[in-house]
């Protein structure tokens, strides 16, 4: 009988010590950052859990199943209990993120786990892994600057054998994602959960970062570390474009020009991709297995085409899709890429010509992607129209480089992302003629259908042009949008301004017999005086409260008095109002002749109002009754423009409120305008109080303005949409991968 083997307490804690001995201390500044920026994670992911439970309840009422629904139910009682576990879980994940990253390579090696090759473990993993490849592409593109400076930042304190990039930044969009997914380990949670998990992850704490990249930048800076960043980047950026010579990023060829080792792939990941494609094509054989016996495909006989074969047969449809003119007014068709390839088989290839197993599969896979793309309603149809001429680049690109179903960054998948990105705010074909965007799209499109052979380093290129020239259209359109929200900003103060005096002047003047002249002074000029004073200074100021004192004592003086130290009061108060009003009408800028034709028609009313109350008084002779005094009525002061809203009558459910209020500023919609005309639109700004919902085309020119319940009632009507805007390889990645699974649970479930 074999002897159990027993480890020395001592000895496994004396190797722990030696081991933690080796490793490099964290520069004392980053021990306050991660302090810090942990607290800052805490409170936003305590904020994303206070949301799980509407997020979940709202998924079950819209199940069709009771199975779905009970999952939901009690996947809610499951994060009751483990919320605190998964907060703490991540804390702790995020803590140590930071001794990882700063280890010397051999103990990172041994302690770190690549995300990649664990999402290739397991479909559920698998699944997993690209919905956090999808989150770390959009928010590293919503922060790129701000990443990529603390990224520097941070390599510049780290030793000499350490690199920290985006990917191993404890503080970067993956590390993140990849600790919340790590922590959920301690939840008994179905794959769908975990996934509408990490999608409220990305909503409530991962697109809420900046001031947590911006502090933590801040505090690097303060200590002194790469504090001059932004020149250092400009002096690196002009020396690279001096240096930069054609053809520099191009990959290394390697058997006939078939099979290049791209510049990305980075050395010792071969095996995780090659293991992530082979889990796709479990997944694909599965689904072939699934599949009712009638409809799988027949088993081919005889000698499969070569790649080279294939990529040849790719290559020759390409060129012939090259004399094909773009329509972009309409959706192109999905090819049925397996036929193209046969089709275009070399002369000599056998009558039947098939593909080989690991070619058809990546075939069959990226014409999945594709059939996604091209009926995804968030894409515009112009943008259908040009990606759609990226599927062979793309099938020929995914033979060559297998690493393209593995990386998030690989930069033709970026390409994608940044396309559809780009066109999002896309609304008609009409448009897009006079529209520089459009142009570059379509340039680079083009460069790939007729330039795309065999280096994959060429999407590179394109993705640096490409994020280039967005960065500085962005500039001029963002300037343009500014001046909207500026301008509706004032538009609201001058409207919420007119409200308050309208409101003023009728509870003090409305039903008081006023002469002509004054009413007509109170409701036309100094109503103009309250709302620029107002607007100016709004309506807490001391400025405001001089006006509204300056009208009350203007009222009171004209109305007939009957105490004689009443009198006295009102001859005292004369010469200081006279000048109030005369102050009142030169702060908004009219002009001197009107000024003192408007005071003196006042003077003259008070002067006569006086006199007349004295000799009543003092002589006890009734003061003569000005006939030609009317009753003011209630003023209504026009406001500028007129804000659209829902019919009263319609009734709006909750729920279609509570849509509308999780639109945030910078979301794209599809809105259907009164006339008929469907437009694409982004919510720049949203006008409080009130609620007003204002809206820019992709130039930053307003083209909608609405009210949170007239939003409602649209979307209960079908006439607005609500587009996701993240990135379309990643969202069509991830629902392709999902619908394989489902295929095949389908077996086990039936």
């Amino acid at each position: 009988m074999s002897q159990p083997k027993v480890v020395p307490l001592s000895t496994a804690s004396s190797e722990t010590s030696s081991k933690t001995s080796k490793r490099t201390p964290l520069p004392p500044i980053l021990h306050t950052i991660r302090q810090h920026s942990r607290k800052q994670l805490i409170k936003l992911v305590e904020g994303l859990f206070n949301n799980v439970d509407d997020a979940l309840f709202e998924m079950a009422d819209r199940s069709r199943s009771d199975t779905d629904q009970h999952l939901y139910f009690e996947s809610m009682r499951e994060l009751r209990l483990q919320r605190e576990h998964i907060a703490k879980a991540f804390a702790q994940q995020y803590s140590q993120g930071f001794d990882t990253a700063f280890a010397p390579p051999a103990e990172a090696e041994a302690e770190a786990t690549d995300f990649d090759e664990l999402g290739m473990v397991e479909n559920d993993q698998l699944e997993m892994s690209v919905a956090v490849a999808g989150i770390t592409s959009k928010i590293t593109s919503q922060y790129s600057l701000l990443i990529m400076q603390l990224t520097r930042r941070m390599d510049h304190l780290a030793d000499e054998d350490v690199d920290i990039g985006e990917r191993t930044n404890p503080m970067g969009p993956e590390c993140l994602g990849q600790a919340f997914v790590a922590a959920l380990e301690c939840a008994d949670l179905d794959i769908k959960v975990r996934i509408i998990l990490v999608k409220l992850f990305e909503r409530f704490v991962m697109e809420r970062l900046s001031s947590f990249y911006t502090e933590a930048n801040q505090m690097l800076a303060d200590a002194g570390v790469l504090p001059d960043l932004k020149n250092v980047l400009r002096r690196e950026r002009q020396a690279a474009s001096a240096d930069s010579r054609p053809g520099e990023s191009r990959a290394a060829q390697t058997d006939g020009g078939l099979h290049p080792t791209p510049s990305y792939a980075a050395a010792g990941q071969g095996d995780g991709i090659e293991q992530g494609f082979q889990v796709i094509q479990e997944l694909l054989a599965a689904s072939r297995s699934a599949a009712p016996a009638g409809s799988r495909p027949m088993v081919a006989s005889g000698t499969p085409l070569s790649t080279s074969d294939v990529l040849s047969a790719l290559g020759h449809a390409q060129q012939q899709q090259q004399s094909e003119s773009i329509d972009i007014n309409a959706i192109p068709e999905v090819m049925d890429l397996r036929q193209v390839v046969i089709s275009h088989a070399p002369a000599g290839a056998s009558g039947d010509a098939h593909l080989a197993q690991a070619d058809d599969d990546v075939v069959n896979f990226v014409g999945m992607l594709f059939d996604y793309i091209l009926n995804d309603r968030n894409l515009a149809i112009p943008m259908k129209a040009l990606i759609g001429r990226l599927q062979l680049p793309i099938v020929r690109l995914a033979i060559i480089d297998r690493t393209f179903f593995g990386k998030s960054g690989h930069p033709a998948r970026q390409l994608l992302n940044e396309l559809s990105s780009a066109g999002i705010g896309w609304s008609t074909a009409k448009e897009l003629k006079r529209d520089a965007l459009y142009n570059k799209v379509e340039s680079i499109v083009l460069r790939v259908m007729n330039g795309f052979a065999d280096d994959p380093g060429m999407f590179d290129e394109l993705l640096a042009d490409l994020r280039g020239f967005i960065k500085n259209d962005s500039k001029k359109r963002d300037q343009v949008e500014q001046r909207v929200k500026d301008n509706e900003t004032g538009r609201a103060r001058t409207i919420n301004a007119k409200q308050a005096v309208q409101k003023l002047i009728n509870q003090k003047a409305s039903g008081m017999r006023l002469p002509a002249e004054v009413g007509r002074f109170v409701s036309d000029t100094w109503s103009k005086v309250l709302v620029y004073t107002c607007v100016k200074h709004g309506d807490r100021s001391s400025e405001w409260q001089e006006q509204a004192r300056t009208l009350d004592d203007l009222l009171w003086c004209l109305q007939p008095l009957d105490n004689l130290d009443d009198l006295d009061r009102r001859d005292e108060k004369l010469p200081h109002l006279l000048e109030a009003l005369r102050d009142g009408m030169t702060a908004i800028q009219l002009p001197g002749a009107e000024v003192e034709k408007r005071v003196s028609e006042i003077e003259s009313h008070l002067t006569n109002t006086c006199s007349n109350d004295r000799a009543y008084l003092e002589e006890d002779e009734p003061a003569p009754v000005d006939d030609a005094f009317e009753e003011m009525d209630e003023i209504i002061l026009t406001l500028p423009g007129e804000q659209l809203d829902a019919p009263a009558d319609v009734e709006v459910e909750p729920t279609y409120i509570e849509q509308v209020g999780k639109l945030r500023e910078g979301s794209w919609v599809e809105l259907t305008q009164p006339s008929g005309e469907v437009v694409r639109c982004k919510l720049t700004t949203i006008i409080e109080p009130g609620g007003r919902y204002i809206f820019v085309n992709r130039r930053g020119m307003k083209v909608a303005e609405r009210s949170r319940r007239g939003l409602a009632v649209e979307l209960k009507r079908n006439t607005l949409n609500i587009l996701e805007e993240s990135q379309v390889f990643d969202r069509a990645l991830q629902a392709v991968i999902g619908n394989l699974r489902q295929m095949h649970r389908a077996p086990d479930n039936a």
